[in-house]
């Protein structure tokens, strides 16, 4: 492949600078990776001191890294470990950019070399540990990430995949020490994982989720043997409330999350984690044009539906609040798992009233379904195909929610409404209601 794949603006304007290595850098990390390699070509002609430092080629290699220009910066890692075959480092950086770059089976060839030299080395244990894990090698991985923190016992992250990867072995209770250890180091590590660092309110938000749901439902004392949805959906909002904080969720959702990235092709962010506090979403169901396709919905026969179901939120959202049939598509069947099991728990599955199914979104059978949200992060790459499966099986009133605007490119949509609300990972998100236009 071109030096400098993986984009960039700027073309390759690259005027005359003293330090054509420094500037090779700045622009790199700018991502202008056209202009960067210009600058870095000048730089390799001529050198002060009559050579190019490893740490230079280190340095510009980071800067392709970081830019997402991961081939390219595998090539200039070879080189670094070429100059410096005995420095853990460059055997660790050259395997993650293979890594990102999808190159699996060489990404695990370089730490094996690099654990060949340096077997004790903490990242190259590390990396080599979740490249294990990918292949179910649940023992193996234990073992590597016991040398890895064995070397460095304060990172947190090493902690954090012991305890899932003895999870995974069926050692549950070493687990357990090993996630308590991330808690000591960390006390807030799950939150990075379901994306509530950006929303510094998430506790108030939760705290308000609950008034809420206990002014509905008259609260605790109230529910005590109440099987009433509104005492339902309280109960399983607390719950996965709690779930979703604890490191055995985060750790089994990781693993599985990176399985059917892996098998799918599909971009990492797709697989993402986020909630919507439930007085945000009745805050957008409180809107005419919602209400009205519910009432449609019930008096036709025809379903709520949620493509990227996750644990549920959204199902339950919209089955108990409006007494709704809902199903929920979820590719990670970890998720579906779960919130089945929270459906069975309150007597909702029958009669299919509930139901979750564990299939990619372009799978999903959307006849009937009259409501669909959209609550995953969707893969550009896939958004024109999404975007046509809903236009040609959607019928015409019928309602789309998406957390992006992507729907403005098909012509079968028009927007109904625009909200901004607070969700797990943003205290002001935008949220955009879709309606499906009459056929022409």
């Amino acid at each position: 492949p071109p030096r400098g794949g993986g984009g960039g603006g700027g073309g390759a304007e690259a005027p005359a600078v003293q330090d054509s290595f420094r500037a090779a850098v700045e622009r790199a990390k700018k991502r202008d990776l056209a202009a960067a390699e210009v600058y870095w070509g000048r730089h390799e002609a001529s050198p002060p001191g009559g050579r190019v430092h490893v740490a230079q080629w280190f340095e510009f290699a980071m800067a392709h890294y970081n830019a997402h220009s991961y081939q390219r910066a595998a090539e200039l890692l070879v080189k670094v470990v070429e100059l410096e075959p005995a420095d853990p480092r460059g055997y660790n950086n050259l395997a993650m950019s293979l890594e990102a770059a999808g190159a699996m089976r060489e990404a695990k060839l370089v730490l094996q070399q690099g654990l060949s030299a340096s077997p004790d080395h903490h990242g190259l244990n590390y990396n080599y540990a979740k490249l294990l894990l990918d292949d179910e090698s649940w023992q193996e991985a234990v073992e590597r990430l016991v040398v890895a923190v064995q070397s460095d016992p304060q990172n947190a992250d090493i902690h954090f995949y012991l305890g899932a990867a003895m999870r995974q072995a069926g050692n549950g209770e070493v687990a357990k020490q090993a996630f308590d250890n991330v808690l000591k180091i960390d006390p807030r590590y799950a939150f990075k994982y379901i994306n509530t660092e950006t929303n510094h309110d998430y506790e108030h938000f939760v705290d308000d989720e609950r008034g809420l749901l206990d002014t509905l439902s008259g609260g605790e004392g109230a529910c005590r043997g109440n099987a009433s949805h509104a005492c339902a959906l309280r109960d399983i909002v607390l719950d996965l409330r709690g779930l979703e904080q604890t490191l055995g969720f985060v750790a089994d959702r990781q693993i599985d999350g990176r399985k059917v990235q892996l098998a799918t092709g599909y971009m990492k962010h797709s697989f993402a984690y986020g909630s919507t506090f439930y007085q945000s979403w009745r805050t957008v169901f409180n809107n005419t044009v919602l209400m009205d396709a519910v009432q449609h919905a019930k008096a036709n026969g025809l379903r709520y539906g949620v493509l990227g179901s996750s644990i549920g939120w959204h199902v339950f959202y919209g089955a108990l609040t409006w007494d709704l049939p809902s199903k929920g598509w979820e590719i990670l069947c970890s998720q579906v798992d779960i919130s089945r099991k929270l459906a069975d728990r309150h007597s909702l599955r029958a009669n299919d009233f509930i139901s979750f199914e564990c299939a990619d979104a372009l799978a999903a059978d959307l006849g009937g379904v009259h409501i669909v949200v959209l609550a995953f992060s969707r893969d550009v790459n896939l958004g024109k195909v999404l975007n046509e499966k809903l236009a040609r099986e959607l019928r015409p009133g019928a309602l789309v929610l998406s957390w992006s605007r992507i729907l403005d490119a098909q012509p079968e949509f028009k927007r109904a409404a625009v909200y901004k609300v607070a969700v797990s990972w943003s205290e002001n998100w935008g949220l955009y209601v879709y309606q499906r236009k009459e056929d022409e």
